[in-house]
């Protein structure tokens, strides 16, 4: 009788959502810094490190300094975040 070890794990994948300089140094709520910014987002469960069943595949806004990330579904969301981000640079209160 032999063992086999099955490694199993979890595999992550984040690419850059755009280009565009509006959507770069957007606020964090977590760590109050200006460094978020859009991915689009694949994670994988991963059978020796084969990529194997999709858990998420989406959109999020990430923050590299503190891991910090918010689900967006479509460019009208990110675009009401970077107008209230906006509001919070200009000092304007919501109300």
């Amino acid at each position: 009788m032999s063992f086999v070890p099955i490694v199993c794990g979890k595999k992550d994948w984040d690419k850059q959502y755009d280009q565009s300089t509006q959507y770069s140094s957007l606020y964090c709520p977590n760590c109050h810094n200006f460094n978020v910014h859009p991915v689009k987002r694949r994670e994988f469960i991963s059978i020796w490190f084969i990529p194997v069943f999709p858990i998420f595949i989406g959109k999020q806004l990430v923050c590299p300094t503190c891991n910090w990330r918010q689900d967006f579904k479509n460019d009208e969301q990110l675009q009401k975040v970077v107008r209230e981000q906006q509001n919070i640079r200009q000092g304007k209160t919501g109300g």
